[in-house]
């Protein structure tokens, strides 16, 4: 999968999405779901993968100990 984004600028700023300052980048994302907004390093490296399916990874079984319920 592809993520086409673009990259304004760097620096440091308040993250849009936790509000707290720090280093990172303002960007857009071209399916319009960010629009020049400026994210942490944390926050754009979190939407990445989200984006990039990395959320899609196999289901672990369950932990020995724990009961499966139907």
């Amino acid at each position: 999968m592809a993520i086409d984004l673009t990259i304004h600028w760097t620096g440091s700023g308040p993250c849009s999405l936790t509000g707290k300052e720090g280093e990172g980048l303002n960007v857009t994302f071209k399916d319009g779901t960010v629009k020049e907004a400026f994210l942490s390093h944390r926050a754009f490296m979190q939407l990445v993968r989200m984006k990039a399916g990395a959320l899609d990874r196999p289901t672990r079984p369950p932990a020995a100990g724990t009961a499966a319920t139907s």
